[in-house]
């Protein structure tokens, strides 16, 4: 839902003045904290309705944003709008990830707000920022009770949820003034769903085990990785497990019994990530994806496993997978249940044209993928 105004930007320098005594004390000056707002401000506002429903009026285009998280960040950049970033979190800071040096390099002299689920609030305050741009199991409460008089206002969309950030691109282009970039990020999302619905019709879904950055820890309904098996054309071995609606991804997550594993055979594992390693831009040596693969068919019991016997065990690292909202990812998960009815997919086609408008050079989407036994 839009609205579009013709008002000036309410004006709240006043309350900003009177907090900001006492938040801000010792913070150095920037010379950016309530600039926008001594002057005058002709920009039209636009209502939204973000993620959770919330009505939104902000000035357009924002010229100032936190993104609260690499996704968010991504997002953003991907869009055209990267340059209204003015702090970012650790996750998007290129000092604090070796494998993302290259990849964040322009915002190595933006301020780092520190962790994502509890940032430093005064680094986002003193940031110059409009906008927090948040995901729903984002602190964003406390952000709007913090920020609100400063004048900086939270938007919630959640750009780790595929269907949540394709509903939500047209929304994200028009309050950035970036609304052909988030046209062209809507084509691909929009390219990679055509395929996925036409390659996969009709397909008995196979059984997949989803193992998320920990032994035993899997995903499910409410994250967005258990959406990309089911986008993929899988069925998640522990889909029945519902663990209510807080709208925190955390409590989508799940230890099972590794036995139960066992019992319920898939057909298929999926395992993200590789123990002590950062996912990034830059690629791990593909020994780290093997090493993980053989570590997880090593385990007790597990060659009783159909995954494992017929070897469609899979490690991957993050940086491709969660690309678009994960909607890359659901297509790497199709191209490994089914590779016969994708073998002509272009899976590096795709990637090329997501790290296109993040300003980086295409890499192969083979660098970040590993199948046992090669």
């Amino acid at each position: 839902m839009l609205r579009r105004h013709s008002t000036s930007r309410f004006k709240r320098l006043a309350a900003a003045i009177a907090f900001s005594s006492s938040f801000l004390a010792g913070i150095p000056s920037t010379g950016f904290v309530g600039e926008s707002y001594a002057q005058a401000d002709d920009r039209k506002t636009v209502t939204i309705k973000d993620e959770l429903g919330r009505e939104v009026t902000l000035p357009v285009p924002i010229k100032a944003v936190y993104p609260d998280l690499w996704y968010q960040t991504e997002i953003v950049r991907a869009i055209g709008a990267g340059k209204s970033i003015v702090a970012v979190d650790q996750t998007a800071d290129p000092s604090k990830n070796p494998a993302n040096k290259d990849y964040f390099a322009e915002f190595a002299n933006v301020p780092d707000a520190g962790n994502f689920n509890g940032p430093n609030w005064e680094t986002i305050a003193s940031s110059g920022a409009e906008v927090f741009f948040a995901r729903r199991n984002s602190p964003w409460q406390d952000a709007e009770q913090k920020l609100k008089p400063f004048g900086i206002q939270v938007v919630v969309v959640s750009a780790w949820d595929p269907k949540v950030l394709r509903a939500q691109l047209p929304n994200v282009g028009k309050i950035f003034g970036a609304e052909k970039g988030a046209t062209d990020l809507a084509q691909l999302y929009d390219d990679i769903d055509k395929v996925l619905t036409e390659r996969l019709k009709g397909v008995e879904p196979k059984r997949v085990y989803f193992e998320n950055n920990a032994d035993f820890v899997t995903s499910v309904p409410g994250s967005g990785w258990h959406d990309t098996i089911v986008l993929g054309g899988g069925k998640n071995i522990f889909g029945d497990i519902k663990i209510g609606n807080t709208g925190s991804a955390s409590v989508h997550q799940y230890t099972v019994d590794p036995v139960e594993i066992i019992n319920r055979n898939p057909d298929v594992i999926i395992h993200n990530g590789v123990d002590g390693q950062a996912s990034g831009y830059q690629a791990w040596d593909k020994t780290l994806l093997e090493g993980e693969a053989q570590r997880i068919v090593s385990r007790p019991g597990w060659d009783a496993i159909k995954a494992v016997q017929d070897k469609n065990v899979f490690v991957f690292n993050n940086f491709l997978y969660s690309a678009l909202g994960k909607q890359l990812g659901a297509l790497v998960v199709a191209k490994w249940l089914y590779p016969d009815r994708l073998a002509d997919v272009d899976l590096d086609a795709y990637f090329a044209r997501w790290l296109e408008p993040q300003g980086v050079k295409a890499k192969p989407a083979a660098d970040y993928l590993y199948k046992l036994g090669g």
